[in-house]
């Protein structure tokens, strides 16, 4: 089985991609060196790739022309704090949608040649219950909420869009983990968020597409 995960280079990505790569062949998108090196030392294929730009998209897409994915996890992501409403930034609200979820959306039109040559056809989204609606009842982090409401929208929308094509379509929230971007006082460490979400992942089928889980399989409210 061919995975390819975007944002592989730390954090959940990391872990995802040393699950993987023990088991199939795992491609991992990077956008430093460093992280690269991480990546080659799991035995997977580092690539580059910037989200916020459209060519970095393409390129990739050339690079990956013919090759078959049977799972395109989509990790990649950025946090920009902001405590209250006089923090929030132009800049940084417009790359926050540019990241977590039209990026993500323009990876997917480009490289669904790719996962329709694959087997299982699956489609993962790794989002944020802080893109739930129903679910804000603390406010703040204006540009990553509603980047994520953004990117809980898409997918939902390729699931029903892409069903036809027997493409699965997975929107899972990782818990609170204790990342770079989750912080010390996360609630959960990164091993037991990506054991739920490999399971998450290898349950996903067509009754399972395009719904909002938790990492341990709870459904959340959008």
């Amino acid at each position: 089985m061919k995975i390819l995960i975007t944002g592989g280079g730390r954090g959940i990505g990391l872990e995802l991609a040393s699950f993987y790569a023990m088991r199939h062949q795992v491609s991992v998108t990077v956008r430093d060196e460093r992280h690269a090196n991480k990546v080659a030392s799991l035995g997977a294929r580092p690539l580059f790739l910037d989200l916020n730009q459209q060519q970095s998209i393409n390129d990739l897409a050339k690079t990956l022309d013919g090759e078959a994915i049977d799972i395109l996890i989509h990790n990649a992501g950025v946090l920009h704090p902001e405590g209250d409403l006089d923090e929030v930034d132009a800049f940084n609200f417009a790359h926050s949608i540019q990241v977590n979820a039209l990026g993500p959306l323009l990876l997917t039109q480009a490289l669904l040649p790719n996962l329709l040559a694959g087997q299982t056809r699956k489609l993962v989204f790794i989002t944020s219950l802080m893109g739930s609606m129903s679910d804000n009842g603390a406010g703040s982090y204006y540009s990553y909420r509603a980047s994520k409401a953004a990117l809980n929208s898409v997918a939902k929308t390729l699931a029903v869009d892409l069903a036809s094509d027997g493409v699965k379509v997975g929107i899972y929230h990782p818990g609170w983990v204790q990342t770079d971007m989750g912080g010390p006082r996360a609630l959960i460490d990164v091993g037991t968020s990506v054991a739920g979400l490999t399971a998450r992942i290898d349950e996903l089928d067509e009754t399972r597409s395009g719904r909002f889980l938790n990492h341990d399989g709870t459904p959340l409210p959008w």
